[in-house]
């Protein structure tokens, strides 16, 4: 249950910035560096009211933000972006209720998204002594969906997604941080690359959770309950990324669950968002990503483990997924 602070001190809360003016990490308390992120820059601030602490990746037109509040005591903060952004918004650790406008107010709640139309206005979230508000969010230009949907024809819908001029949220409804997101989330927040291989990774984090929650977007409000499957689909899910070196059909797959081809693959995209064999090749993928930084490895036994019949083949596939060649990746390590 939401509980409104006693105290009225506000506390300005950036969720995008117009200038890059990082802190030194040197300047981070001790108790903070072990979730420094090696890739990104870093803001910290401390007062009597809470701690905040925001990490920030650019990767082409996508910011992506991992933010940290613990409230020390009771006091409002007040999130605000400088300019007119949309932010993809995965929220974590807490529900909180924000007081958008006078007469207007969203709550976000703990492991749900929601993809946010955010004008440059400042809103308000109640916070009490001891919360923590823990969230990682993709923010972007309106008109960059328009531009991905050229190369990406199923996030085109996204871009009718009607803003009003005010800040809000522009799904009808919330969605679920499904496994699938929180396994990508996972790999951003544990990835240890710097430079152009960071860019190329994150780069395509954010867009595989934008991609995701297009899907949402499209299928009627899912309770997982009414999932068709759910513990067969679930397994298999594991059983994937437990074992992204094998190589399956969706045959021997359908069979191993005791289903249809049909019926598994139905599920599945209902349950995580994903095509059953885009899912394969996302995890494929960011195995050949991590084997490449073993550099004594020769390219034709990545490609071999990955399933290719040859290097040139897994660079092609490599290429249109992460948007760099093998070699070049290679070297950038």
């Amino acid at each position: 249950m939401l509980t409104q602070p006693a105290g009225k001190a506000e506390k300005l809360f950036y969720v995008e910035r117009e200038e890059v003016a990082y802190d030194e990490v040197s300047s981070i308390p001790e108790e903070y560096i072990p979730f420094i992120l090696p890739y990104a820059g870093v803001y910290f601030e401390r007062d009597q009211h809470c701690d905040i602490l925001s990490q920030h990746k650019q990767v082409g037109p996508f910011s992506f933000w991992v933010q940290e509040v613990f409230a020390n005591e009771s006091f409002v903060l007040c999130p605000y972006t400088p300019m007119h952004i949309w932010a993809l918004h995965f929220m974590y650790d807490t529900s909180l209720q924000v007081e958008l406008y006078e007469n207007q107010s969203f709550e976000l709640v703990e492991r749900e998204c929601n993809l946010f139309n955010l004008e440059s206005d400042l809103h308000k979230v109640p916070m009490v002594a001891g919360q923590r508000l823990l969230s990682c969010h993709v923010n972007f230009p309106p008109d960059t969906i328009k531009e991905l949907a050229n190369l990406y024809p199923s996030v085109a819908p996204l871009s009718k997604l009607e803003s009003s001029g005010v800040s809000g949220p522009l799904n009808k409804y919330p969605y679920h941080i499904n496994p699938v997101c929180s396994y990508l989330l996972q790999r951003a927040l544990t990835c240890r690359h710097i430079g152009i291989p960071a860019d190329h990774f994150l780069y395509r984090c954010c867009l595989d959770l934008l991609l995701n929650f297009a899907q949402q977007d499209r299928q009627l409000p899912i309770e997982v309950n009414n999932v068709l499957h759910l513990d067969q689909v679930t397994n298999l899910f594991k059983l994937l990324i437990d074992h992204p070196h094998k190589t399956f059909s969706n045959a021997q797959l359908a069979s191993m669950f005791d289903l249809s081809i049909a019926e598994l693959k139905g599920s599945f995209l209902k349950y995580f968002s994903i095509s059953l064999n885009g899912f394969i090749r996302m995890i494929k993928m960011m195995m050949v990503f991590e084997a490449l930084t073993e550099k004594a490895t020769p390219l034709s036994v990545i490609s071999d483990t990955a399933g290719f019949e040859n290097w040139r083949d897994l660079n092609r596939a490599f290429s249109r997924y992460y948007g760099c060649e093998l070699d070049e990746l290679r070297r950038a390590m």
